[in-house]
């Protein structure tokens, strides 16, 4: 069976529970998965693929999950590893990868097979007051546009990807 490492920057936690969504698709894919908020992550070494993803603000992980994708770079790029980022807020449609994050470096990063983006949720209670500033600009609801069911079939998608059996 093979291993994952999970790794996810989060500033209020939604993209958190994204990481366990795309660990839970893993695991029924045959996965063994190790899940870990980017503050506190091991070194990738030693699992056979990794899965990254970090909250997007201002078209930017959030600094947590790039610290640790620069620090463990050589070996994201050495193993199969996809990313994905949380983060369109606005409402359908959606903007393309390319619109929502800057992540050409996180590609040189990781050597990513995949980068997906996913939209995210605002729950206005958990922002810090420069954040409020800038949803009460865009005239941004509260909102969880967080596809659950796309993000587990994802994980499932990679399990396959990495030849594991169910």
């Amino acid at each position: 069976m093979p291993r994952a490492i999970v790794v996810v920057g989060s500033r209020h936690g939604g993209t958190l529970e994204m990481g366990e969504w795309l660990a839970e698709g893993l695991r029924a894919g045959g996965v063994d998965v190790e899940f870990h908020d980017a503050e506190v992550a091991p070194s990738p070494e030693g699992f056979d693929i990794a899965v990254v993803g970090g909250a997007v603000y201002a078209a930017r992980w959030v600094e947590n999950v790039r610290e640790w994708t620069r620090a463990h770079s050589a070996v994201l790029t050495a193993m199969p590893t996809w990313i994905f980022s949380s983060g369109p807020v606005s409402g359908p449609p959606f903007p393309s990868d390319e619109e929502s994050v800057q992540y050409r470096r996180l590609l040189e990063w990781t050597g990513a097979r995949e980068h997906r983006v996913f939209p995210g949720r605002i729950d206005r209670p958990n922002l810090r007051p420069r954040e409020k500033a800038m949803v009460i600009t865009m005239r941004v609801q509260d909102c969880d546009f967080r596809p659950k069911d796309d993000i587990v079939a994802w994980g499932r998608e990679i399990a396959g990807a990495t030849g594991a059996s169910l």
